[in-house]
């Protein structure tokens, strides 16, 4: 009890104790509120991310055709896989990519051409799809580049052209580096 009335008569005799108490009290009330004011502001943003997401899931409930999307879906996925080449192993993907290439070069007629190298790759999410990566180089005139060219479009297997690098030397011709990707799916048999 004694301290309690000590405590007291310091408090009405100092100003100096009092400001600074009132200052700390002050500093340590706005502490709180920021604090709260921040808690407030991340329960808002989980309360509107939330609801965003019960949104997209009302539109999503509300739909009827998913029956046919999912037939849609599988018409495609079964179009691409139809335009996957097949192989059993790795190497004879390699193999057939090159064949088919060397194939046309020859048909073609395109001697300055010539495979330049190859190599196969699989993704860690689809380890029975492979690329082969093939790279051409030589030279040939427009029209060969533009004959080759189509001849990978049309091809029912599925390529893409990753690079082409052209340059045009002093006897009119192409000199070329085309990188193209070729689509692999492992065969059932291995």
């Amino acid at each position: 009890m004694q301290a309690y009335k000590q405590l007291l008569l310091q408090w009405r005799e100092n100003p100096r104790l009092r400001i600074g108490l009132i200052l700390i009290t002050l500093i340590v009330v706005g502490n709180g509120l920021l604090a709260l004011d921040e808690y407030q502001n991340g329960l808002l943003e989980e309360y509107t991310r939330q609801d965003k997401k019960l949104t997209k899931l009302h539109y999503v409930q509300r739909q009827t055709d998913w029956a046919e999307k999912a037939d849609s879906i599988k018409n495609i996925r079964l179009q691409l896989e139809n335009g996957l080449w097949r192989a059993e192993t790795k190497g004879l993907a390699q193999a057939n990519a090159q064949t088919w290439f060397s194939d046309k070069i020859r048909q073609l007629n395109l001697n300055g051409l010539e495979i330049a190298g190859a190599s196969v790759q699989s993704d860690l999410k689809t380890p029975a799809i492979w690329r082969v990566a093939l790279e051409i180089k030589g030279t040939l005139y427009d029209t060969d580049l533009l004959e080759l060219l189509n001849n990978i479009e049309q091809n029912p297997q599925l390529m893409q052209i990753e690079q082409l690098q052209i340059n045009r030397d002093l006897q009119d011709l192409l000199r070329i580096t085309l990188q193209v990707s070729c689509y692999f799916q492992a065969s059932d048999k291995q």
